[in-house]
């Protein structure tokens, strides 16, 4: 079954960004200037985690739980999110940000890397790295009607962390017309947890919007909307105060997706624990 748009962006809402990916052939560096910087922050990381066999991020509507991983004998760390919706949860495997330093996945980037200079994005001096064609380099692994065609990522010039990662996704409609949306993610607030710093607020902005949904799936989405409406006013007083808490403001946002051409939400952590012994994985 096919994931359209609109659900995309709700489920990007709710559990954060996560997405299945497939590594192909290895290309030679595109740019040695890019491909300098990138190794740098695989550097930086590696040696930021050297005492991390495993963590969990606890935040507004998700937990992802981290276990420590070796390819080639280089350090990773894979990833699992528990998804706490309306009293329900959901464990999903996925690919998130951390799992972008699998030496595979992360030499991929690298090799196909180009150096676009730098800027500045919330007060810190960035380099601007542009990862072309990327439709073929990291493929679906899933049936979806989007496509992710281009990145760029900037990393903060001193402490070699993300501050910002820019995404190109084209999204079939059902009318067979192609459309363009633009996700914007900021990553804000790092903290350094056991020499690994982690940011505890991720802003995440979606444009493009209103063109891309279509008058069934914007149907899809009140109707979804209205539902989940519906089900905390059934709630027990105490769960329902409950969820609120967790969500925040995140229903006013789902509302606001419909309104406009583009959506906002934050996500903050409320707990971040290290080396607990996480288990789940193969």
């Amino acid at each position: 079954m096919k994931k359209h748009l609109t659900k995309w962006a709700l489920t990007l809402m709710i559990s954060g960004l996560s997405f299945g990916m497939a590594i192909p052939a290895l290309a030679q560096p595109a740019d040695t200037r890019a491909a300098e910087i990138l190794q740098t922050v695989r550097q930086e990381y590696e040696r930021s985690i050297e005492n991390i066999d495993d963590y969990k991020v606890v935040s507004d509507m998700y937990t992802t739980y981290y276990k420590k991983a070796y390819e080639n004998g280089r350090p990773y760390f894979r990833s699992r999110t528990e998804t706490d919706v309306l009293g329900g949860v959901e464990s999903t495997s996925s690919v998130s940000d951390a799992e972008l330093f699998s030496p595979e996945t992360f030499e991929v980037l690298q090799n196909n890397a180009i150096f676009e200079g730098t800027e500045t994005i919330d007060g810190y001096e960035v380099h601007i790295i542009y990862i072309e064609e990327i439709e073929g380099l990291l493929e679906d692994e899933d049936d979806l009607d989007e496509t992710l065609t281009d990145m760029r990522i900037f990393i903060d010039t001193q402490s070699w962390v993300m501050r910002q990662m820019a995404f190109s996704v084209q999204a079939a409609m059902e009318d067979g017309m192609v459309r363009e949306v633009e996700p914007v993610i900021r990553f804000r607030d790092y903290r350094n947890h056991e020499g690994m710093l982690i940011p505890w607020e991720t802003v995440t902005i979606i444009s493009g919007l209103d063109d891309a949904l279509s008058d069934e799936e914007r149907q899809e989405a009140e109707a979804g909307l209205r539902e989940m409406e519906r089900e905390l006013e059934n709630m027990p007083e105490a769960q329902r105060d409950m969820v609120k808490r967790m969500m925040g403001d995140q229903l006013e946002q789902l509302r606001n997706i419909l309104a406009g051409d583009q959506m906002e939400f934050i996500t903050r952590v409320h707990e971040v624990a290290v080396n607990i012994g996480v288990e789940g994985f193969d």
